[in-house]
């Protein structure tokens, strides 16, 4: 997406308004007896362009750039469906690329130099999901790990991109949040309730393991043990609308969650597999509801 337009300020807009015949000629040597001697001021730093990742997802495919600038990035998915689908940013260290990390992934565990870096979590079909979090240059994996029908993630099937992060061109600065989601094993914490309206989340990962957190808004009667029945089958609909949140962060690890809530009961859940066991943290507890107003 381009960056926002850089407006001009009052004084500029004006001039460029009112041309300078309408002003008088003695207010113009008012102004000029009253400027001499005055430097002018210099001019305002302009903002730094945003820096965004735009993803087109579809059974089963990513549309994306080969190559994009490090630093404050914010990624976008836009999911053109019909299946469910989210990034999951990995940094392949050592010089891997995507190839030796599909490779090891044959093996059903993550290698040790596949970091796992966050991205937006599942967009609904037809709408979108954003996550902002700072890329270090280097080589990266883009997936999905969202099952299909068949129980094998989509990734499986071909959704799955090589990204280059290139060193950056800007100096952008992290969003500021309005609320802090903690990440446990296995629990999720809020600094405050999360109220109706637009929020920007930190999310942070304070556990011993990696973690996701995935948002339902839930169906009238719905649980969140609701979700997690559909999840095992991944068939029909989820009780409940998707809001995204974020895909998996190592511990220590961070990203922003931009989200747009109305009034209703939600669910909080955490589908990444257990690094002993391999069950999803659901498993172990990992999910819980809560109430917007």
């Amino acid at each position: 997406l381009p960056p926002f337009p850089h407006f001009p300020t009052p004084e500029a807009f004006a001039m460029s308004v009112y041309p300078l015949r309408t002003i008088t000629l003695a207010s113009a040597l008012a102004a000029l007896v009253a400027c001499k001697g005055k430097e002018a001021p210099p001019p305002a730093a302009a903002a730094p362009a945003e820096n965004v990742l735009r993803v087109t997802a579809a059974d089963f495919s990513f549309q994306a750039p080969d190559s994009i600038p490090g630093g404050v990035t914010t990624v976008r998915i836009i999911n053109q469906g019909p299946s469910y689908h989210h990034v999951q940013l990995i940094k392949l260290n050592d010089g891997k690329t995507m190839a030796d990390f599909l490779d090891a992934m044959k093996g059903g565990a993550p290698p040790a130099w596949a970091v796992f870096e966050g991205g937006p979590n599942a967009a609904p079909v037809g709408d979108s999901s954003t996550a902002i979090l700072t890329l270090d240059p280097g080589n990266y994996a883009m997936i999905c790990l969202i099952p299909g029908t068949d129980l094998a993630p989509h990734f499986v099937h071909g959704m799955a991109r090589a990204l280059t992060v290139t060193a950056p061109v800007s100096t952008g600065a992290e969003p500021v949040a309005d609320d802090t989601l903690k990440l446990v094993d296995y629990a999720f914490s809020f600094s405050s309730a999360l109220t109706a309206g637009h929020h920007v989340i930190l999310v942070e990962n304070a556990g011993q393991q990696a973690h996701e957190a995935a948002l339902v808004k839930l169906d009238p009667g719905a649980t969140a043990e609701d979700i997690v029945k559909w999840a095992d089958s991944m068939k029909g609909m989820p009780r409940g609308q998707i809001h995204g949140l974020i895909t998996g962060i190592i511990p220590g690890g961070h990203n922003y969650a931009v989200v747009d809530l109305t009034p209703g009961t939600y669910a909080m859940l955490c589908f990444f597999p257990d690094m002993k066991d391999g069950k999803p943290h659901v498993a172990h507890g990992m999910m819980s509801t809560f109430q917007v107003n």
